[in-house]
């Protein structure tokens, strides 16, 4: 039997830049793919699962106007699982655990103008 779509909302593939803080610790990622309910990114930073995330996307539109959606996250994929030296890159999977309807609307008129038919 095929794996079954887990997912409760569309994805859109997006490179965009984000900022995540891990208690007092900032860095800058870039995303690879975004839903409504969760963002995918590259990290140099292995980063547990479970861990808490407080995350900015930055959905600037071509004219340059900044559009930030802040929200708070949790890991719940990280490719590899454990931390590893030979590792320059780690494929961190996050969903939002808490997100304001304004941010949510912005982020969700993103995805809606992404949608790849």
């Amino acid at each position: 039997m095929a794996n079954a779509e887990r997912r409760g909302a569309v994805r859109v593939p997006a490179r965009l830049a984000m900022e995540i803080k891990v208690g007092g610790d900032a860095a800058h990622v870039e995303s690879l793919n975004v839903s409504a309910n969760g963002v995918y990114f590259a990290s140099k930073n292995h980063i547990p699962i479970l861990t808490k995330l407080r995350i900015t996307l930055d959905l600037s539109d071509e004219e340059g106007k900044s559009k930030n959606v802040d929200c708070d996250g949790v890991v719940v994929r990280s490719e590899p699982e454990d931390a590893d030296p030979s590792v320059s890159e780690y494929q961190v999977a996050c969903y939002f655990t808490s997100i304001a309807d304004h941010d949510q609307e912005l982020l969700e008129a993103y995805i809606l103008k992404n949608v790849p038919f």
